[in-house]
């Protein structure tokens, strides 16, 4: 029969009882089952990123020390070259035979300039 609800003391409606499906005790045992597998899973989450990122970070690095390599590289081809060029010495005096060849101005000039120049 209904019993009066202790909740409810003017007595308005009666309390059904049912019968429980699953037992207390197991329904308590899948819960903390079911908390068990949950940590297991974050676990192996959290073990799973951290490989990843050290992964990432050491492919960083050698991505960062490839960008250091190729930009000393390009650093030091802008450089202007300081070999001095080849050829003949700019700074020497050579003596040069001029007689019989054609020439622009007095004979007896201080300074003569001889340009060399081959036409094909």
């Amino acid at each position: 029969m209904a019993k009066q609800n202790p909740n409810n003391p003017g007595g308005r409606g009666p309390v059904i009882e049912r019968p429980a499906l699953v037992p207390a005790a197991t329904f308590r045992v899948a819960t903390l089952v079911g908390v068990a597998v949950l940590i297991a899973i974050t676990g192996m989450n959290l073990y799973e990123t951290r490989q990843q990122q050290t992964a990432l970070n050491e492919r960083l690095n050698q991505l960062d020390a490839r960008v250091n390599a190729l930009g000393t590289k390009i650093d030091a081809g802008a450089r202007p070259a300081q070999q001095r060029p080849q050829g003949p010495d700019p700074d020497k005096v050579y003596a040069v035979k001029t007689e019989g060849a054609p020439f622009v101005g007095r004979k007896t000039a201080p300074v003569t300039i001889v340009e060399f120049s081959d036409f094909q």
